[in-house]
């Protein structure tokens, strides 16, 4: 005699969005960096137009919280996400990453208070988040000891760029007790931050054509980092230093630029989704552009004042255009759903083009409305977080 089971298999324990949310990554991380990010820039934004006081330098609060706070978290989300694949290593676990978002987070919220308190107040929060950076490089240099792939040479780079962030964290905290705000800024800008952009964007931009546009082919310099670390350096040491940076920016731009035509990436071939990746890194030979003109112009006694727009062309332009595009292609791929930029995420994308062309020319052209149109650039910074996460940040509380 047959007995058939009238018992149905148990069903799966159903997860709560929270869960879903710390289940991978690049969904804690995106979703953190999102809130800090429009925290940040609202304060800031708030205290341009007088609504409320930081007891903290302009300066001091705006390049470590925007490098390390928010940028960093959407690059660690990015990077625990594809650093185990670069690598052929299993993907990271929540146990591995979860007190970095802790670190870091509980650190920026502290930071964001202490600044209506004082600037040596930010030491004890700086030191919160450097625990947390500390346990982010570990895990990363955990991935790549780990690995038995032969080529190596990128994520090597990568780790490289978080040791010198690390540095520029330290030089921070120092600058609270001996003046080191230039040297700071330099490493931590340009050896960390922006390095490590480039980084991504060479490996990955190159190979998202090659892997869609058919007929591309690859066509990189070998010594291309290593050319661009050495020009940095130089151009970190001669600004620490108060000294003119033409020559490091002149090769910066000449570099960069000569790459970018080498690469010939397919814009008119390739899909939204990736001719806003192309056109990101254009900015970078528009930042260093300007300062070569800046550097220029002080050279022959004619010093044509830029103020802060070479770096916004890098950081607006370059950095959040990047954020935004990888950003969108990883929570569409890694939810199951085909990585596309609709008329929708084009126009975000042309929000940040206009974001950052608003900030240079107020740079360029301070006596027209400075302040109005910093005030309008944290406003659109908002307005195009809100609206990418209204479309967006959903996904990542799915299971």
């Amino acid at each position: 005699m047959v007995f058939v089971s009238s018992l149905t298999p148990p069903e799966p324990p159903k997860t709560t969005a929270l869960q879903n949310l710390v289940a991978q990554p690049h969904r804690l991380f995106f979703f953190t960096g999102v809130v800090q990010g429009v925290l940040f820039v609202a304060l800031l934004g708030l205290h341009y137009a007088g609504l409320l006081s930081l007891h903290v330098s302009v300066g001091l609060y705006h390049a470590y919280a925007m490098t390390f706070i928010v940028f960093t978290q959407f690059f660690a989300g990015f990077l625990l996400t594809t650093f185990p694949r670069y690598l052929s290593r299993p993907s990271a676990s929540p146990k591995g990453y979860l007190p970095i978002a802790w670190l870091i987070n509980g650190g920026g919220l502290l930071f964001i208070a202490l600044s209506f308190v004082s600037e040596m107040a930010l030491v004890a929060p700086m030191l919160v988040i450097v625990a947390g950076y500390v346990k982010l490089c570990l895990l990363l240099l955990e991935f790549q000891t780990k690995s038995t792939v032969s080529n190596k040479d990128d994520t090597t780079w990568m780790l490289r760029a978080f040791a010198l962030g690390l540095v520029g964290q330290l030089l921070f905290i120092a600058d609270l007790f001996i003046p080191s705000y230039a040297i700071a800024l330099g490493v931590s800008f340009y050896l960390y931050l922006f390095f490590i952009v480039l980084i991504v964007s060479q490996k990955m931009m190159p190979f998202f054509a090659a892997n869609t546009i058919i007929g591309y082919t690859m066509n990189k310099s070998k010594h291309f980092l290593l050319l661009v670390f050495v020009a940095l350096i130089l151009k970190v040491i001669l600004e620490a230093l108060s000294m003119n940076a033409f020559v490091a920016d002149s090769a910066l731009f000449g570099i960069i630029t000569y790459e970018l035509l080498k690469w010939r990436l397919p814009f008119r071939k390739s899909p939204a989704i990736l001719w806003v990746l192309f056109l990101s890194i254009w900015w970078v030979p528009v930042g260093f552009g300007l300062f070569v003109v800046q550097d220029f112009s002080a050279l022959v006694g004619h010093s044509i004042y830029l103020e802060k727009s070479p770096l916004h062309a890098l950081a607006l332009g370059y950095f959040t255009t990047v954020l935004v595009g990888f950003g969108t292609r990883v929570i569409l791929g890694h939810s199951g759903r085909t990585p596309k930029a609709d008329a929708y995420a084009v126009t975000l994308f042309g929000l940040i083009q206009a974001m950052a062309l608003i900030r240079i020319i107020a740079g360029i052209f301070p006596q027209f409305g400075y302040l109005h149109a910093v005030l309008t650039v944290a406003v659109l910074w908002i307005v195009i977080f809100g609206l990418w996460s209204k479309r967006y940040i959903h996904i990542l509380f799915e299971k």
